[in-house]
């Protein structure tokens, strides 16, 4: 047997009103047990709710919130796919991780992870060695030119220093 839990015991854990929870009811977001006139909620239940309520907060309005999950019900083989999800919203959209790949809930559009952070760190990378290729090619260039310069030779006619394209 599954454990089921109380109403006002949801109300404390989720955060939801117990009109919120009565609507949610109603328009089948939820389905509690009901024993007489008490509805019991299951765990399954309660990490929906608590989905719902989150969402709820951050702005993202019922019709979307009730569409994304409808939606998910049907992209998704089983019968509670918000218990294994990671859900994010701006208040516009509900956006879904699973097993790696990211879509709307409402859209259904896919999206695709781009990390900007990895992106920079391999800038930096290529920038530092950009920097030691090109010190090194500096240095090289420097002893090249160092290297081209014919070296000074005193002649015996003038006791002078010139540069001569031969050395003896």
């Amino acid at each position: 047997m599954h454990k089921i839990f109380p109403t006002k015991f949801v109300q404390k854990l989720t955060g939801a009103t117990v009109n919120q929870l009565k609507y949610w009811v109603r328009i089948n977001l939820v389905s509690p047990e009901r024993i007489g006139k008490s509805s019991f909620y299951s765990f399954k239940d309660i990490v929906k709710l608590r989905i719902l309520v989150s969402l709820r907060r951050a702005g993202l309005s019922l019709q979307k919130m009730r569409e994304g999950v409808r939606n998910l019900s049907r992209m998704l083989p089983d019968n509670e796919p918000l218990t294994r999800l990671i859900i994010y919203t701006d208040g516009a959209d509900m956006i879904v991780i699973e097993k790696g790949m990211y879509f709307s809930a409402i859209t259904k559009q896919q999206y695709f992870r781009f990390d900007t952070e990895q992106i920079g760190a391999e800038i930096i990378r290529l920038q530092n060695f950009d920097v030691a290729y090109e010190s090194r090619i500096g240095s090289l260039k420097a002893i090249k030119k160092v290297m081209s310069v014919p070296p000074l030779v005193v002649t015996k006619e003038t006791n002078r220093w010139r540069q001569s394209k031969w050395a003896y």
